[in-house]
Protein backbone atom coordinates (compact mmCIF):
# COMPACT_ATOMS: atom_id res chain seq x y z
CA UNK A 1 0.00 0.00 0.00
CA UNK A 2 1.11 3.15 -0.81
CA UNK A 3 1.37 6.72 1.70
CA UNK A 4 -1.50 8.48 -0.91
CA UNK A 5 -3.80 5.52 -0.70
CA UNK A 6 -3.79 5.51 3.02
CA UNK A 7 -4.20 9.08 3.50
CA UNK A 8 -7.19 8.32 0.99
CA UNK A 9 -8.55 5.30 3.56
CA UNK A 10 -8.38 7.40 6.44
CA UNK A 11 -10.10 10.51 5.26
CA UNK A 12 -12.53 8.39 3.90
CA UNK A 13 -13.45 6.52 6.78
CA UNK A 14 -13.24 9.68 9.32
CA UNK A 15 -16.42 11.20 7.15
CA UNK A 16 -18.38 8.27 6.86
CA UNK A 17 -17.87 7.64 10.26
CA UNK A 18 -19.61 11.75 10.58
CA UNK A 19 -22.51 10.53 8.25
CA UNK A 20 -21.46 10.95 4.85
CA UNK A 21 -21.92 7.88 2.57
CA UNK A 22 -19.52 6.24 -0.33
CA UNK A 23 -20.94 6.76 -3.80
CA UNK A 24 -21.46 3.24 -5.26
CA UNK A 25 -20.58 2.48 -8.94
CA UNK A 26 -23.30 2.78 -11.73
CA UNK A 27 -20.96 1.25 -14.13
CA UNK A 28 -21.84 3.63 -16.88
CA UNK A 29 -21.45 7.71 -14.84
CA UNK A 30 -19.12 6.19 -12.42
CA UNK A 31 -17.41 2.72 -12.33
CA UNK A 32 -14.12 0.99 -10.53
CA UNK A 33 -11.37 1.27 -13.20
CA UNK A 34 -7.71 -0.13 -12.89
CA UNK A 35 -6.92 3.63 -10.44
CA UNK A 36 -9.93 2.61 -8.54
CA UNK A 37 -13.15 4.72 -8.90
CA UNK A 38 -13.84 6.98 -12.00
CA UNK A 39 -15.79 9.65 -12.61
CA UNK A 40 -17.20 11.08 -16.20
CA UNK A 41 -16.26 14.27 -17.14
CA UNK A 42 -17.36 15.91 -19.96
CA UNK A 43 -13.75 15.81 -21.63
CA UNK A 44 -12.02 12.62 -19.79
CA UNK A 45 -12.83 10.41 -17.30
CA UNK A 46 -11.25 10.84 -13.92
CA UNK A 47 -10.04 8.91 -10.37
CA UNK A 48 -11.80 10.09 -7.84
CA UNK A 49 -9.74 9.47 -4.53
CA UNK A 50 -12.81 9.83 -2.33
CA UNK A 51 -16.35 10.22 -3.50
CA UNK A 52 -19.11 11.25 -1.12
CA UNK A 53 -22.61 12.02 -0.67
CA UNK A 54 -23.15 14.23 2.57
CA UNK A 55 -25.41 12.88 5.53
CA UNK A 56 -28.21 15.36 4.45
CA UNK A 57 -29.03 16.95 1.39
CA UNK A 58 -30.41 20.55 0.69
CA UNK A 59 -33.78 21.19 -0.73
CA UNK A 60 -34.99 22.56 -4.14
CA UNK A 61 -31.06 21.85 -5.29
CA UNK A 62 -29.66 19.51 -6.84
CA UNK A 63 -28.15 16.93 -4.68
CA UNK A 64 -24.24 17.46 -4.23
CA UNK A 65 -21.58 15.11 -4.09
CA UNK A 66 -18.11 15.82 -2.52
CA UNK A 67 -14.84 14.55 -3.98
CA UNK A 68 -11.41 15.15 -2.09
CA UNK A 69 -8.09 14.48 -3.95
CA UNK A 70 -5.90 13.33 -1.58
CA UNK A 71 -2.40 14.48 -1.89
CA UNK A 72 0.62 12.45 -0.61
CA UNK A 73 3.42 14.94 -1.31
CA UNK A 74 6.85 15.79 0.51
CA UNK A 75 6.28 19.34 -0.27
CA UNK A 76 3.43 21.82 0.14
CA UNK A 77 0.84 21.85 -2.76
CA UNK A 78 1.27 24.49 -5.20
CA UNK A 79 -0.83 26.47 -7.97
CA UNK A 80 -0.28 23.71 -10.62
CA UNK A 81 -2.44 21.75 -8.35
CA UNK A 82 -5.49 23.85 -7.38
CA UNK A 83 -5.57 24.99 -11.16
CA UNK A 84 -6.08 21.04 -12.06
CA UNK A 85 -8.85 20.78 -9.42
CA UNK A 86 -10.42 23.71 -10.75
CA UNK A 87 -10.49 21.66 -13.66
CA UNK A 88 -11.43 18.70 -12.55
CA UNK A 89 -14.94 20.21 -11.30
CA UNK A 90 -15.74 22.04 -14.13
CA UNK A 91 -14.85 18.82 -16.28
CA UNK A 92 -17.32 16.57 -13.86
CA UNK A 93 -20.11 19.25 -13.53
CA UNK A 94 -20.03 19.92 -16.84
CA UNK A 95 -20.72 16.08 -17.96
CA UNK A 96 -24.28 15.31 -19.84
CA UNK A 97 -25.42 12.02 -21.48
CA UNK A 98 -26.04 13.36 -24.78
CA UNK A 99 -25.84 10.69 -27.47
CA UNK A 100 -27.29 10.09 -31.40
CA UNK A 101 -30.19 8.78 -29.98
CA UNK A 102 -30.92 11.52 -28.00
CA UNK A 103 -30.23 14.11 -30.30
CA UNK A 104 -33.18 12.14 -32.63
CA UNK A 105 -35.28 12.04 -30.14
CA UNK A 106 -34.96 15.88 -29.19
CA UNK A 107 -36.35 16.30 -32.58
CA UNK A 108 -39.98 14.95 -32.10
CA UNK A 109 -41.99 17.03 -30.19
CA UNK A 110 -43.71 14.04 -29.33
CA UNK A 111 -42.03 12.04 -27.61
CA UNK A 112 -42.79 10.31 -24.50
CA UNK A 113 -40.08 8.98 -22.19
CA UNK A 114 -36.55 10.59 -21.87
CA UNK A 115 -33.50 8.05 -23.75
CA UNK A 116 -31.45 8.35 -20.53
CA UNK A 117 -32.51 8.88 -17.44
CA UNK A 118 -30.23 9.29 -14.76
CA UNK A 119 -29.95 11.76 -11.65
CA UNK A 120 -27.70 14.51 -12.22
CA UNK A 121 -25.24 15.92 -9.17
CA UNK A 122 -23.51 19.25 -8.68
CA UNK A 123 -19.94 18.19 -7.64
CA UNK A 124 -17.52 20.14 -5.18
CA UNK A 125 -14.18 19.10 -5.18
CA UNK A 126 -11.81 19.41 -2.05
CA UNK A 127 -8.12 18.75 -1.56
CA UNK A 128 -6.56 17.19 1.35
CA UNK A 129 -2.64 17.38 1.74
CA UNK A 130 -0.29 16.04 4.17
CA UNK A 131 1.80 18.33 4.24
CA UNK A 132 0.17 21.80 3.37
CA UNK A 133 -0.18 24.23 0.73
CA UNK A 134 1.50 27.78 -0.82
CA UNK A 135 0.03 30.79 -0.05
CA UNK A 136 -0.69 31.15 -4.05
CA UNK A 137 -2.36 27.98 -3.82
CA UNK A 138 -4.47 29.10 -0.79
CA UNK A 139 -5.08 32.26 -2.29
CA UNK A 140 -6.31 30.49 -5.74
CA UNK A 141 -7.96 27.74 -4.07
CA UNK A 142 -10.36 30.63 -1.62
CA UNK A 143 -11.40 32.49 -4.56
CA UNK A 144 -12.51 29.41 -6.87
CA UNK A 145 -13.98 27.96 -3.16
CA UNK A 146 -12.21 25.09 -3.13
CA UNK A 147 -11.60 23.47 0.06
CA UNK A 148 -8.11 22.83 1.60
CA UNK A 149 -7.77 20.04 3.86
CA UNK A 150 -4.98 19.14 6.33
CA UNK A 151 -4.92 17.55 9.79
CA UNK A 152 -0.60 17.92 11.05
CA UNK A 153 -1.80 20.18 14.05
CA UNK A 154 -4.57 18.11 14.81
CA UNK A 155 -4.42 15.93 18.37
CA UNK A 156 -4.85 12.62 16.32
CA UNK A 157 -2.44 13.22 13.60
CA UNK A 158 0.51 11.46 15.20
CA UNK A 159 -0.98 8.64 15.60
CA UNK A 160 -1.96 8.07 12.23
CA UNK A 161 1.53 8.75 10.86
CA UNK A 162 2.53 6.41 13.23
CA UNK A 163 1.01 3.76 11.14
CA UNK A 164 2.04 4.94 7.95
CA UNK A 165 5.77 6.11 9.00
CA UNK A 166 6.96 3.57 11.96
CA UNK A 167 9.96 5.08 13.44
CA UNK A 168 10.03 8.09 11.17
CA UNK A 169 6.79 10.52 12.46
CA UNK A 170 8.63 13.42 12.20
CA UNK A 171 10.31 12.59 8.56
CA UNK A 172 8.45 14.44 6.04
CA UNK A 173 10.38 13.11 3.36
CA UNK A 174 9.72 9.36 4.37
CA UNK A 175 7.96 7.59 1.58
CA UNK A 176 5.56 4.87 3.19
CA UNK A 177 5.34 1.57 0.67
CA UNK A 178 4.23 -1.15 2.36
CA UNK A 179 4.22 -5.15 1.39
CA UNK A 180 1.52 -6.68 -0.38
CA UNK A 181 0.94 -9.06 2.62
CA UNK A 182 0.71 -6.20 5.28
CA UNK A 183 -1.99 -4.43 3.69
CA UNK A 184 -4.83 -5.62 4.75
CA UNK A 185 -3.79 -5.38 8.45
CA UNK A 186 -2.65 -1.70 8.20
CA UNK A 187 -5.99 -1.00 6.48
CA UNK A 188 -7.71 -2.61 9.21
CA UNK A 189 -5.45 0.12 11.55
CA UNK A 190 -5.99 2.73 9.84
CA UNK A 191 -9.90 2.13 9.53
CA UNK A 192 -9.93 1.69 13.37
CA UNK A 193 -8.29 5.09 14.06
CA UNK A 194 -10.48 6.57 12.06
CA UNK A 195 -13.60 4.77 13.23
CA UNK A 196 -12.73 6.37 16.94
CA UNK A 197 -11.40 9.97 15.14
CA UNK A 198 -14.92 9.76 13.46
CA UNK A 199 -16.50 8.98 17.00
CA UNK A 200 -15.15 12.95 17.95
CA UNK A 201 -15.74 14.61 14.81
CA UNK A 202 -18.38 17.06 13.11
CA UNK A 203 -17.82 18.57 9.83
CA UNK A 204 -18.69 22.23 9.22
CA UNK A 205 -19.04 24.16 5.73
CA UNK A 206 -18.54 27.74 6.00
CA UNK A 207 -19.63 30.93 4.79
CA UNK A 208 -16.36 31.15 2.82
CA UNK A 209 -16.64 27.69 1.57
CA UNK A 210 -13.83 26.03 3.43
CA UNK A 211 -14.78 22.90 5.56
CA UNK A 212 -13.72 22.51 8.85
CA UNK A 213 -12.97 19.53 10.33
CA UNK A 214 -13.99 20.20 14.11
CA UNK A 215 -12.54 17.30 16.64
CA UNK A 216 -14.24 17.15 20.03
CA UNK A 217 -11.71 16.04 22.88
CA UNK A 218 -14.24 16.07 25.33
CA UNK A 219 -17.28 13.57 24.81
CA UNK A 220 -17.99 11.34 22.36
CA UNK A 221 -21.70 13.03 22.05
CA UNK A 222 -21.25 15.34 19.44
CA UNK A 223 -23.45 18.72 20.44
CA UNK A 224 -23.66 22.40 19.43
CA UNK A 225 -25.22 25.33 20.46
CA UNK A 226 -26.86 28.03 18.30
CA UNK A 227 -23.66 30.13 18.07
CA UNK A 228 -20.32 29.46 18.62
CA UNK A 229 -17.08 31.37 19.87
CA UNK A 230 -13.57 31.25 18.15
CA UNK A 231 -10.22 30.98 20.45
CA UNK A 232 -6.55 30.44 18.82
CA UNK A 233 -3.47 31.00 20.52
CA UNK A 234 -0.21 30.12 18.75
CA UNK A 235 0.74 28.88 14.95
CA UNK A 236 1.46 25.51 16.00
CA UNK A 237 -1.95 24.72 17.61
CA UNK A 238 -5.08 24.32 16.21
CA UNK A 239 -8.12 26.69 16.42
CA UNK A 240 -10.65 26.09 18.92
CA UNK A 241 -14.35 25.88 18.88
CA UNK A 242 -16.46 26.79 21.32
CA UNK A 243 -20.60 25.53 21.25
CA UNK A 244 -22.69 24.96 24.27
CA UNK A 245 -20.53 22.67 26.54
CA UNK A 246 -18.39 21.10 24.24
CA UNK A 247 -15.08 22.47 23.05
CA UNK A 248 -13.84 21.21 19.51
CA UNK A 249 -10.47 22.13 17.54
CA UNK A 250 -10.01 22.65 14.21
CA UNK A 251 -7.27 23.83 11.89
CA UNK A 252 -7.52 26.95 9.36
CA UNK A 253 -5.25 27.74 6.40
CA UNK A 254 -1.90 29.20 7.16
CA UNK A 255 -3.13 32.05 5.04
CA UNK A 256 -5.55 33.37 7.12
CA UNK A 257 -3.50 33.58 9.87
CA UNK A 258 -1.42 35.53 7.69
CA UNK A 259 -3.57 38.06 6.81
CA UNK A 260 -4.25 38.44 10.92
CA UNK A 261 -0.65 38.86 11.22
CA UNK A 262 0.86 40.43 7.78
CA UNK A 263 0.49 44.46 8.77
CA UNK A 264 0.11 44.11 12.61
CA UNK A 265 2.83 45.83 14.44
CA UNK A 266 1.18 45.49 17.85
CA UNK A 267 -1.17 43.44 19.88
CA UNK A 268 -4.02 45.74 19.29
CA UNK A 269 -3.66 45.77 15.79
CA UNK A 270 -3.40 41.95 15.96
CA UNK A 271 -6.19 41.49 17.84
CA UNK A 272 -8.32 43.80 15.58
CA UNK A 273 -7.25 41.69 12.50
CA UNK A 274 -8.55 38.88 14.23
CA UNK A 275 -12.25 40.26 14.70
CA UNK A 276 -12.47 41.17 11.03
CA UNK A 277 -11.50 37.91 9.49
CA UNK A 278 -13.86 36.26 12.21
CA UNK A 279 -16.38 37.88 10.81
CA UNK A 280 -15.58 37.84 7.29
CA UNK A 281 -14.37 34.13 6.80
CA UNK A 282 -16.15 32.30 9.68
CA UNK A 283 -19.77 34.51 10.67
CA UNK A 284 -21.96 31.23 9.63
CA UNK A 285 -21.45 27.82 9.47
CA UNK A 286 -23.71 24.49 8.57
CA UNK A 287 -22.37 21.29 10.56
CA UNK A 288 -22.94 18.21 9.34
CA UNK A 289 -22.47 15.42 12.65
CA UNK A 290 -23.96 12.23 14.30
CA UNK A 291 -26.52 12.31 17.05
CA UNK A 292 -27.44 9.55 18.72
CA UNK A 293 -25.88 7.41 15.43
CA UNK A 294 -28.57 9.80 13.30
CA UNK A 295 -26.96 12.10 10.55
CA UNK A 296 -27.95 15.94 11.97
CA UNK A 297 -27.44 19.55 10.11
CA UNK A 298 -27.27 22.39 11.69
CA UNK A 299 -26.69 26.05 11.31
CA UNK A 300 -24.67 27.87 13.67
CA UNK A 301 -23.26 31.39 14.36
CA UNK A 302 -20.49 33.61 15.66
CA UNK A 303 -21.18 34.24 18.95
CA UNK A 304 -22.10 38.40 18.28
CA UNK A 305 -22.22 39.09 21.93
CA UNK A 306 -18.60 37.84 22.28
CA UNK A 307 -17.42 40.16 19.53
CA UNK A 308 -19.33 43.21 20.77
CA UNK A 309 -17.52 42.80 24.21
CA UNK A 310 -13.94 42.35 21.86
CA UNK A 311 -14.92 45.25 20.06
CA UNK A 312 -16.16 47.18 23.04
CA UNK A 313 -12.39 46.14 24.71
CA UNK A 314 -10.44 47.18 21.74
CA UNK A 315 -11.76 50.70 22.25
CA UNK A 316 -11.19 51.29 25.83
CA UNK A 317 -7.21 50.13 24.38
CA UNK A 318 -7.35 53.05 21.47
CA UNK A 319 -8.35 55.31 24.22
Amino acid sequence: MKLGKAFEIFVEHVLINVGFSVVAPDNLYIFNGAPGKMIQGLGAVHNADVLLEPPVQTPFYSQTRLLIECKDYSRRVGLNTVRSVIGLREDINHFDLVDIDELTARRRQNRHELVHNYERYSYQVAIAALNGYTIPAQSLAATYRIPLLEFNRMPFWREFLRLIRPGYVDDLSYRFNSEHNEDMAIETQIINLAVEVGKHMAVAVTNSGQMLFLYCMTSEQIQFGDDYSLHWSEPELPWQLRSGSQIYFFQLPDSIMKRWLSHATDELQIKKEAIHCKEQFLSNMVVYYKYNERPVIKMISIDENQLRLARERLQTYDI
